[in-house]
């Protein structure tokens, strides 16, 4: 029957005529504008309550560690149980950890375990709404609308980068709980978002596939299936030879990237006025990656794949040598730029890749467990770039990084090609096919 088959492309509405899509980026779109605030506002805070500056970056480091450690459950999480619960779940759990800092900054007396605790539980429920968001949003829009979804959602948190702290500024101003009272009120209205975005329906929790199925009755170790289900998506991509190979390059070139931006911040900033300087690269950067996001869908029908991953890394090289021969802080500022303007066309590329191959039973797992990957040496950015400063000049760093991004442009080309196959689905999740086309919530099939 055709209403038990997904939307064609003549079907489908604009995403902007999308009930579901249209709530749910509009309630990410307020907690991001918010969690970006919060993340500027609190070390401010905490500075001006009397707290030392390694007391704060021991609050900052929390907020990693704890996502870090949350993101391989939350994609079993969003494989195993309804989305829309977890979802909600995390916006009550954020709501209350942000309304509880809110409160002590109120009463001018912020507890070092509290900030930690806070930042700690609210980076974890987010790493946790992610993959339960990205199942929802693959479900609701149509197949050929994918990038542009995800572009889409980039843009929104580029968007919340550049406002955010200058709004935060301003309201801290006013008062110092602010930002984190408007904080903890977008969470609420998330929340109000999802519930009237993804619908309820049956659990399905003990679904597990066809394979599954078929070993219900084998005695299997309790501890040993957990692992098992949790290292999944690992071993779904130690099989996919495009996606095992690219969750490694990009791995690398998140170090180089972090590195940079802190080569560029440093560098910036030992300078006379280098703060505002600084302020004004990472500023830059921002627009260039709004910019990018807002090119995704053009960009990905007109350019290959190759030529996309090759040039973020190709024109940061190009940028990075002439700083570096130079001594020019506007070509180091250039090169970030170049990466931030094209990083989103980059992720919504391979966003697409694992969105329309991946099944859906495995889709929260391998996407953590491939960000997990990509993302696990982007932390040790910051010490390279220190050991890059304390033993060579500005300019000798530059020469360095320039030469790392051109390595990394060549390995690009050495890439396979994705594998051309179509996501098994649910069958359930074909009724939300047609529901995507008309208002009305999203079903929620787990």
């Amino acid at each position: 029957m055709t209403t038990a088959t997904r939307p064609t492309v003549a079907g489908q509405p604009r995403l902007g005529h999308n009930r579901g899509f249209r709530l749910l980026w509009i309630g990410q779109a307020l907690s991001g504008f918010g969690s970006e605030m919060s993340f500027v506002a609190l070390p401010l805070v905490l500075l001006s309550l009397g707290r030392s500056a390694t007391t704060v970056s021991v609050v900052g480091s929390a907020s990693l560690v704890a996502g870090m450690v949350a993101r391989v459950p939350a994609g079993y999480a969003g494989d195993r149980y309804g989305q829309r619960r977890l979802m909600l779940g995390c916006d009550l759990v954020r709501l209350l950890a942000i309304g509880a800092v809110t409160l002590c900054v109120l009463a001018r007396a912020v507890p070092l375990p509290l900030a930690v605790g806070a930042v700690a539980v609210s980076a974890a429920a987010s790493e946790v709404f992610q993959p339960a968001q990205q199942k929802v949003v693959r479900r609701i829009v149509g197949r050929e609308q994918i990038a542009t979804a995800l572009s889409l959602n980039q843009a929104r948190a580029y968007a919340a980068g550049i406002v955010a702290p200058a709004v935060a500024g301003l309201l801290l101003g006013v008062g110092r709980a602010l930002p984190f009272a408007v904080d903890t009120l977008t969470f609420a209205v998330s929340a109000l978002c999802v519930a009237a975005a993804v619908g309820r329906a049956p659990s399905a929790a003990g679904r597990s596939g066809p394979a599954g199925a078929a070993r219900k009755g084998a005695p299997r170790d309790p501890e040993d299936r957990l692992w098992r289900q949790l290292t999944l998506g690992w071993r779904y991509l130690a099989r996919d030879r495009f996606l095992r190979r690219s969750s490694v390059y990009f791995g690398c070139v998140n170090l180089a990237y972090a590195t940079l931006g802190y080569l560029l911040l440093i560098g910036l900033g030992r300078q006379p006025g280098g703060a505002a300087a600084a302020g004004w690269a990472m500023s830059t950067a921002a627009v260039a990656g709004l910019l990018g996001s807002l090119a995704v869908p053009q960009v990905r029908r007109r350019v290959p794949l190759p030529v996309i991953l090759t040039a973020g890394p190709a024109l940061a090289a190009a940028l990075l040598l002439c700083a570096a021969l130079t001594g020019s802080p506007v070509a180091l500022a250039a090169g970030f730029s170049a990466l931030c303007l094209l990083t989103p066309v980059v992720g919504a590329v391979i966003g697409t890749v694992m969105a329309t191959s991946v099944p859906e039973e495995v889709y929260g797992r391998v996407i953590t467990a491939n960000n997990f990957t990509a993302q696990l040496l982007q932390p040790l950015g910051p010490l390279a770039c220190g050991l890059l400063l304390a033993r060579c000049s500005g300019t000798t760093a530059d020469a360095v990084l320039a030469a790392a991004f051109g390595l990394l442009a060549v390995a690009a080309l050495t890439l396979p090609a994705p594998a051309q196959r179509a996501a098994p689905r649910p069958a359930d999740a074909a009724t939300t096919g047609p529901a995507a086309t008309r208002p009305g919530p999203a079903t929620d099939p787990e």
